[in-house]
This record gives C-alpha cells, sequence and structure tokens, in this order.
C-alpha cells in the first residue's frame, strides 16, 4: 500500500522553491543524499530519490530500529505482559549466574527504554559471530547505578528486543507487522537483521523503505491514529496512545553537544518546540515538527562527514521550516508557483549519488590500462591489482587475494553498478583522475551495508603503484583500509 494523498507543496503552505533550495543546499555542502520525503498535514508533499535509490529500494536504518522495539514494548505493556518497572533480570535468569550485582538486578526495563542503564557502553563486541549478545548485557560488570544518567547503548535496545520476542515467540517487526504496520501499508518486504545467535537486531537492523518510515511518523504524529485518518478525531486506532504519549515525551537529558540536547523518551530523541525523531547512523532521519504539523524523512551516508546530521536538520529548518506557516491548525495554500513546481520535478530527474569528476587534460590511463602491478607482502593478502578501461565510458578495477581475482565495476563521470566481491552487496562506482598519475575510485554501498570504499591508486613513471584505500562501514570490509605497494 503506497501513500495515497499527495499534493503539490503549495497546496499544504510549502514552497516548491523552498524544497529545490533546501536539496541545492545539501549539494553544496557534499552531503551524499539517498531520499527526502516531505509530508504536512498528513499529505505527502515531496518524494525525492537519488539513483541508484528507488521508492522501491529497502534501506538500512540503524538505530532508528531502536524506536520500533520501543514501539514493541508499548503493545507488550498494552498487553498487560509486562509492565515498564519490572526488572529485566526477572526475565533473562538463563543469563545470570550466581550473585547478581545490585544495580544489575534493580535495573528496570524503563531504564532501558530510557537509555539509563548500568552500562556506560553497548556490552556486546559488533564483530563477534561467537559472543551471545544478549548474554553480554546481563554479564557485563556494571559502572554505576541504573537510572542515574543517559549513557546511549545499543545493547538495551538489543536487550528490549530480545524480550519481545521471547514473550510473543514472533521477530519483533513480524510481532509489529501483524499488531499494528501492516494496518498502515508497511511494506511486506521489509525486515530486520539477525544477530549471530538468531535475535533480530533491535538497535540496527531494520530494512525498510522511507515510504515505510513515513507511514510510522505520521502515525505517530497523529497519536495512534491511522494516518489516512490523518486528524480525523473518530479515526482508526492502530496504536495505545497512552505509551505513545510517554514514549514521545521527555524522559531524561542527554547532556549532549547538538540538537539532540533536547533530551530523550523511549528510545526517540527530542526535537525543540516539542518535536521528536528517529536517528539512525549515516543520517537515517525520522523527524516529526508537531507545531508545523511537518513530517521528514531522510536517509543518506554521512559517515565519515563531521556534523552530517546537524546540517541536513538545520539546513532543513532554514530553507524549509522558517518558510512556511507556525500554525498546526493553518491549512491555506500558497499562491501557485508553476515554475517553482517545475523546478522541483525536474530536480527529480536528475538526482544521483555523488559521481566523481576528474580534470582534464593527460593521465598514465593508456599507460596503466590492463596492466598487471604485484603487491608487495601485506596484512590484507592482495597480491594483483589491475585496472581495465573501456570506450564506452566503463572500467574495472580487478584485484586479487588468498580467494583469488574479483573485479569492481566503475563509470568515468557516471556511475556503474555491480555486487561487491565475496560480500555479496550492492554497490556503484565511480573513478576519476584527479592528477596526471593518480586514478580515484568511490564505490558507494548500497545494501545492509550502507558506507563507502575508497581507492585511490598513484602510479609512478617507473613502473610503480601506491594504493591507498579506506573504509566508512562500521565492522566489515577491513581489508580495505590502508596502504599497499607494488
Amino acid at each position: 500500500m503506497e501513500i495515497q494523498k499527495t499534493s503539490r507543496p503549495e497546496e499544504q503552505g510549502i514552497p516548491s522553491r523552498a524544497i529545490v533550495k533546501f536539496v541545492r543546499r545539501l549539494e553544496e555542502e557534499k552531503i551524499p543524499m539517498h531520499s527526502i520525503l516531505l509530508a504536512r498535514h498528513g499529505i505527502l508533499t515531496a518524494e525525492l530519490y537519488y539513483q541508484p535509490y528507488s521508492r522501491k529500494t529497502l534501506h538500512r536504518m540503524f538505530s532508528e530500529t531502536k524506536s520500533y522495539t520501543s514501539l514493541a514494548i508499548g503493545l507488550l505493556e498494552a498487553d498487560g505482559k509486562i509492565r515498564l518497572q519490572d526488572k529485566i533480570c526477572d526475565y533473562f535468569p538463563e543469563y545470570l549466574s550466581g550473585k547478581v550485582h545490585p544495580w544489575m538486578a534493580e535495573m528496570t526495563i524503563e531504564h532501558l527504554l530510557k537509555m539509563e542503564t548500568c552500562h556506560n557502553m553497548t556490552t556486546y563486541n559488533k564483530t563477534s559471530t561467537t559472543e551471545n549478545w544478549v548474554r553480554s548485557f546481563f554479564q557485563t560488570v556494571p559502572t554505576h547505578r541504573p537510572g542515574t544518567i543517559f549513557m546511549y547503548d545499543t545493547s538495551a535496545s538489543h536487550t528490549l528486543c530480545a524480550l519481545v520476542e521471547k514473550l510473543t515467540g514472533q521477530k519483533l517487526l513480524d510481532f509489529l507487522k501483524e499488531r499494528v504496520l501492516r494496518q498502515i501499508g508497511f511494506s511486506e518486504e521489509s525486515y530486520i537483521m539477525p544477530d549471530p545467535f538468531g535475535v533480530s537486531m533491535g538497535g540496527t537492523g531494520l530494512m525498510a523503505r522511507p515510504l515505510d518510515m513515513l507511514r510510522v511518523g505520521l502515525m505517530l504524529m497523529n497519536g495512534g491514529i491511522h494516518p489516512d485518518d490523518y486528524h480525523q478525531p473518530d479515526g482508526r486506532r492502530v496504536y495505545p496512545e497512552g505509551y505513545l504519549n510517554r514514549a514521545l515525551s521527555f524522559q531524561t537529558p542527554t547532556a549532549m553537544s547538538s540538537d539532540q540536547d533536547q533530551g530523550y523518551g523511549y528510545q526517540f530523541w527530542k526535537l525543540p518546540e516539542d518535536g521528536y525523531a528517529m536517528l539512525g547512523m549515516g543520517s537515517q532521519l525520522l523527524l516529526c515538527f508537531p507545531r508545523q504539523d511537518v513530517v521528514l524523512v531522510v536517509t543518506a551516508d554521512t559517515q565519515g562527514i563531521p556534523n552530517g546530521t546537524e546540517i541536513i536538520i538545520n539546513t532543513f529548518r532554514l530553507e524549509v521550516l522558517e518558510q512556511i506557516s507556525s500554525e498546526q491548525i493553518s491549512r491555506e495554500p500558497l499562491e501557485a508557483d508553476e515554475y517553482g513546481w517545475k523546478e522541483l520535478q525536474n530536480l527529480e530527474k536528475e538526482l544521483t549519488l555523488p559521481v566523481l569528476k576528474g580534470r582534464d587534460g593527460e593521465s598514465f590511463q593508456h599507460q596503466v590500462d590492463g596492466r598487471d602491478f604485484f603487491l608487495q607482502s601485506n596484512k590484507a593478502g592482495f597480491k594483483r591489482i589491475q585496472v581495465q578501461f573501456s570506450d564506452d565510458g566503463e572500467g574495472i578495477l580487478e584485484y586479487e587475494n588468498e580467494s583469488g581475482s574479483h573485479q569492481i565495476i566503475f563509470g568515468i563521470g557516471k556511475l556503474c553498478g555491480c555486487i561487491f566481491p565475496e560480500y555479496g552487496q550492492r554497490c556503484v562506482s565511480s573513478a576519476a583522475w584527479c592528477s596526471v598519475d593518480t586514478l580515484y575510485i568511490r564505490t558507494w554501498l548500497t545494501d545492509e551495508s550502507v558506507a563507502s570504499i575508497h581507492w585511490k591508486l598513484t602510479f609512478s613513471k617507473d613502473g610503480g603503484i601506491t594504493v591507498l584505500m579506506k573504509k566508512t562501514e562500521e565492522t566489515k570490509f577491513n581489508e580495505f583500509q590502508g596502504l599497499l605497494n607494488g
């Protein structure tokens, strides 16, 4: 089920040109955007995707997953299966051995929801395939008394997810689909990635469409009423209002140094003027602004960009929010702006992930085309590297390691897609000569891994090569970090 209610921005009091300026400003800031969806008064007014992303693409939402875990906990409370003041240890005796630390023993479900656990960081090792992620939460020695300070702890969200799955006998997203999400049109293809022991990654693993996120955002803004019944007092209730009011309200200060200073609810971030948000790594964002009756969904990849999320939010406030009425009940349309509307439509057709642009002039391309460069011994196990170029503006980066030869397809002045070798992840790549002797290749991972991998190949006149590799992926692709010589 897709969003049924759509309109031009001006019909909902939003200037089309403001949206265009927002997009252009993000381009100037070199923010790699994937999608932008904007709704006001429950009506979708802009839906932009950056190729190769589309409205059907499942996107990794990272820590936005935490808010879905919270919504599942709220359903358990409404069903009478739990109370928020219940001690979390009472539900997982299998992970407790001997005398339980008193700080661990007094920790409640609400402490986990508020990120006020007894741990000062996530307890599990994200790269481990042998450590039980849930057990680690109960076996790690506490650092402080629960309920005292906010400490961002993804293992708290993961443990809450494990609680949901233990009490329901269902995967967390299946439980939510059955009770809420299917009713509001959430995609059936969506899923949450599992941890090595089969528990859904309730803190970071959601794969969903931006339209899914928007429908949930509209449901939240509508107080748990079906988004198709936006601002209808007798609309269909799909989620308990009582828990939602608490989850989206200020529960604890965060003591951070950004927009997150507004505090934290139950796995939701607070925004100024009583707004609230789901925030995921790399700028996966669901932002709700009740005062303006606006919902914004963003997917992007700002890993490695300092303050990337703040840039997006602040730019949206400046270019869009400040240009519309602050009165939620005001539904007066703006005067039609045909030029601005056409500009926005044309923008939709040209958006793409950033493509590398090179310098004009001579390069070593003909000298190195198809030539094998044999590499010195290195920890990553790379043995050989080769670059091939074709007349149609495409190329192949071929490398050989201990498992064999592998290829990555790239475009010159455009993006070309392939499956990243050995990892099986969709990706797109472009390349450009940034100097006579240096070829820069950038790969965007567009699958369960959302990140970038960078290669700078510098060729010397005496036949040598130096390769600088950098990756932004959090836990994998570690071999693509460092220097190679040959």
